[in-house]
């Protein structure tokens, strides 16, 4: 069986790393059986999660993994989409990972009241026997890392209200598009649905304020779409939070 190596759950949503709910919202949607593995970064190959063991072969990167598991496993939710949807599904998947995605990381590491919400999260993840200052320095650590890559990336160079102007026009694009229907495209979830839900759930349910989240919970087709998600594939999840 697939084995999933993913940062452990917290905040009540399926990850706080959108590439890892991504990708495990995509295998539920195609019912490919999985089972978790332990949070072990020396065993990625890219050293990032999410990664996947199947059988001799440990492949990472959430957004190749797609395609890789498509052929594998024979399986594919974008398969009743027109050459069109295609296009338009890709044009907003590549928005939320390679735009939005940083102004959560914005918003959760350069707000300084909100990385102390961080801190603590992360400082729960990590093994309780190591010392507290060694936690300590591995999550001063990540802090670095992520703000050096927000300021190379270019996001680290705009000022908070740009940041959150930017993240509202991704935010409004989505909606706008969604409008009323179930899902992105119709009646199906498709692999749009996994990381438009994997963007959502780490605005609306985390517990990070921002001006993002105070959009994203002004449209109401977010925050059903958010919910729709949940209750079909992670009723476990909402289980919990009841």
């Amino acid at each position: 069986m697939l084995t999933l190596y993913q940062m452990p759950r917290a905040w009540g949503i399926p990850n706080i790393s959108p590439p890892c709910a991504k990708l495990e919202t995509w295998l539920r949607i195609t019912n490919i059986p999985y089972e978790l593995g332990p949070f072990d970064l020396s065993r990625a190959p890219k050293g990032k999660v999410p990664f996947v063991e199947d059988g001799d072969a440990v492949t990472g990167d959430a957004t190749l993994l797609l395609d890789q598991l498509k052929a594998r496993y024979g399986v594919d939710p974008d398969q009743h989409l027109t050459p069109a949807e295609r296009g338009v599904g890709l044009a907003f998947r590549r928005m939320l990972k390679e735009d939005f995605y940083w102004s959560i990381v914005y918003f959760r590491w350069r707000d300084e009241q909100n990385f102390l919400t961080m801190r603590d999260t992360f400082l729960g993840m990590l093994p309780p026997v190591l010392p507290e200052e060694v936690r300590l320095q591995i999550v001063d650590g990540a802090k670095a890392n992520l703000l050096a890559q927000l300021q190379q990336q270019g996001m680290g160079r705009h000022s908070r209200e740009e940041v959150a102007q930017l993240g509202i026009a991704d935010l409004e694009a989505v909606s706008d598009f969604l409008g009323d229907k179930p899902f992105f495209f119709g009646e199906q979830a498709t692999t749009t649905d996994a990381t438009v839900f994997a963007a959502l759930s780490n605005i609306i349910d985390a517990p990070i304020p921002s001006p993002l989240k105070d959009f994203a919970l002004s449209r109401s087709n977010l925050v059903a779409h958010t919910l729709r998600i949940e209750q079909r594939y992670f009723p476990e999840i909402l289980a919990e939070k009841a």
